[in-house]
C-alpha cells in the first residue's frame, strides 16, 4: 500500500514540475536581447545621419525578433526612396549585445 502510494505521488509531482519548467524560457523570449549598438556596414548610403535618426529609439532597448525585423523594414524604405530597390540585400544578426544589419548589392 505504501508502495504505490509512493509511485502514484511521484508521477503526480512529475506533471508539475514539467509545467513549471518552460514559463521561465518564454519570458526571456518575449523580453527579447539587450540591445545597446546599431551598426550598418557593407554598401551603406552616403547620408549616414538618417541611420542615426532610425537607430536611435531601438538603443540601449529590449528587441524582440518582431523589433529587429520592423527595424530592418524602415532600412529597406530608405534604399528604396534612394532607389536601390531591387538591387540591395539587407540582413541583420545579433553579436552580445549589438545589432549589425548588412547590407550588400546583388547582380
Amino acid at each position: 500500500m505504501r508502495y504505490c502510494l509512493f509511485v502514484l505521488l511521484l508521477f503526480v509531482s512529475l506533471p508539475s514540475f514539467a509545467q513549471k519548467s518552460p514559463a521561465p524560457q518564454a519570458a526571456v523570449q518575449d523580453k527579447g536581447v539587450l540591445i545597446r549598438n546599431i551598426v550598418m556596414e557593407g554598401f551603406v548610403l552616403q547620408d549616414k545621419n538618417q541611420f542615426v535618426k532610425l537607430f536611435k529609439p531601438y538603443r540601449n532597448k529590449y528587441l524582440t525578433t518582431a523589433d529587429m525585423d520592423e527595424i530592418l523594414q524602415k532600412i529597406r524604405v530608405v534604399y528604396e526612396r534612394e532607389g536601390y530597390q531591387q538591387i540591395v540585400s539587407i540582413s541583420y544578426q545579433v553579436n552580445k549585445h549589438r545589432l549589425l544589419f548588412t547590407a550588400l548589392m546583388t547582380s
